[in-house]
């Protein structure tokens, strides 16, 4: 039974065999039957005809009939001819080894004689008109016989009968030959089943073990492994899942891998930034502690120093905290009607004096068309606040700063360009992940915290849209971003 329940081979081989095994044996039977019956009615039919025959030979019923005529008509049927009288003895009995010829005078009754089927009744029946048939056996040939007997007329009286019988062995033989032919075609059949068994089986169980190697391999953490598809049935269709699912299963272990390293990171990152501004309020503490700021001036400078780099510390928590949010879509965006101009002009506007104080150009270029959209206004301002931000920090002075609007078909863009050092081609894409900085030294001299552009994107995807940078080293930078109407 273990076999069973682990080969398909064998349960399929099994299946089919008992398959044909049960159609050809009941096909048998239902032929046997059929053709049994159609064989006793033929020869019932045969035997009535040529009983009918022999009564109508003129003076059949005399003592004096030639008993030659008889054996010939017995002998062309191969089997037994008995002519009775009125009363139901024996005239002439030939045939089938027996030959009782014009045995009239010993009254020898046909009721009983040698096992005959016939009784008293079935002769009263004859006597008035009707046609009798027996099948069965006749135990004194040791032979299944079929009999009929049929009335003799003359001149409108019954006289008597005439009984023909017949051997079955010959219908027995021929239902014995059908057997046999069944069989064979059952022994045809197994073999066929088997063979048929084992290229369907092979069919089946090979995409079956392939699919178990690959769910192995995924089990065991490699998921390259695919199971080739060549079908389209249910066997394709489970190939084709399984392939899905050792993809998407890839893609999902990958962002899992990448997610756990982006969180490390952010950790790692968090924790950075967080020791060198707590070092540094450390430090100036213990050195106002210690007394060793000399004059007041220089008592103030410290103070100054850990106030900054307390507000610091507030803007790098608010970012981290802004930032989750967003990602987690904790923040409900409130939009509403606004004037994408205006509000650049609002932002453009505080950042002026800022840059004449840094000695650095800044223009706002506005072109003629339509601004107005559906945004967060507090939003898209830090956005902007943002760009302009990142602008003035990276610009030496005597440089200058863009702020530019153009309206597109359906959308609207927001470019800022400066003249500043500019970024490499391979770190433009990483500018935009947490805690990336392109000018390492200016970790704590510029004052950022490495998230305002991450914030950035993620506020602008929000709404729909689209941010990225164009620069070159040495000729600036512009960073844009379009939002849709």
């Amino acid at each position: 039974m273990k076999i069973l329940r682990k080969s398909v081979v064998l349960k399929l081989w099994l299946f089919m065999v008992a398959l044909v095994l049960i159609i050809i044996y009941f096909t048998g039977v239902l032929q046997t039957a059929k053709l049994r019956q159609l064989y006793y009615n033929q020869q019932l039919e045969l035997l009535t005809s040529e009983a009918k025959h022999i009564s109508t030979i003129k003076d059949i019923n005399e003592q004096s009939m030639n008993a030659n005529l008889l054996s010939t008509l017995a002998e062309a049927f191969k089997g037994n001819i008995m002519i009775i009288d009125r009363q139901g003895y024996i005239i002439h009995c030939i045939g089938m080894g027996m030959s009782m010829k014009n045995v009239a005078d010993e009254k020898i009754s046909v009721v009983g004689h040698h096992d005959l089927p016939w009784k008293q009744s079935d002769l009263q029946s004859i006597m008035q008109g009707k046609t009798i048939s027996y099948q069965g056996a006749y135990h004194f040939l040791n032979s299944d016989v079929l009999t009929v007997a049929v009335p003799l007329n003359n001149e409108g009286q019954v006289t008597g009968s005439v009984m023909l019988s017949s051997p079955l062995a010959p219908i027995e033989e021929r239902i014995g030959a059908l057997q046999r032919i069944t069989i064979y075609a059952g022994m045809i059949g197994i073999a066929l089943a088997t063979v048929l068994s084992l290229l369907l089986s092979r069919t089946i169980s090979r995409p079956l073990l392939k699919m178990h190697r690959a769910a192995r391999s995924m089990a065991r953490g490699d998921y390259s492994r695919r199971v080739e598809v060549k079908s389209q049935d249910e066997i394709g269709l489970l190939a084709n899942s399984l392939n899905i699912l050792a993809t998407e299963l890839q893609e999902k272990i990958t962002t899992l891998e990448r997610l756990d390293r982006t969180r490390r990171e952010f950790v790692a990152n968090v924790s950075h930034e967080l020791r060198t501004p707590l070092s540094i309020i450390q430090g100036y503490t213990e050195a106002l502690m210690d007394g060793l700021a000399e004059s007041e001036a220089e008592r103030q400078k410290y103070l100054e120093d850990i106030h900054e780099e307390i507000l610091r510390l507030r803007r790098l928590v608010a970012e981290i905290l802004d930032l989750r949010k967003i990602e987690a879509g904790q923040i409900e965006m409130k939009m509403q009607e606004i004037s994408l101009a205006y509000l650049a002009g609002q932002v453009f506007e505080q950042f002026q004096t800022l840059a004449e104080d840094k000695q650095i150009t800044a223009s706002l270029d506005i072109a003629p068309g339509s601004y107005t959209l559906k945004a967060d206004p507090d939003r898209i301002k830090q956005v902007l606040i943002n760009l302009i931000d990142n602008a003035l920090r990276v610009t030496p002075p005597g440089g200058q700063i863009k702020v530019t609007l153009t309206e597109l078909k359906d959308a609207v863009q927001v470019s800022v360009a400066d003249t500043g050092p500019g970024i490499l081609p391979e770190e433009q894409p990483l500018i935009w992940e947490r805690f990336y900085k392109v000018d390492k030294s200016r970790a704590r001299t510029g004052g950022g915290t490495g998230l305002g552009l991450a914030i950035a994107k993620n506020i602008i995807e929000t709404h729909g849209g689209t941010v990225d940078v164009s620069s070159k080293p040495g000729q600036g930078s512009t960073f844009y971003f379009i939002i849709p109407k």
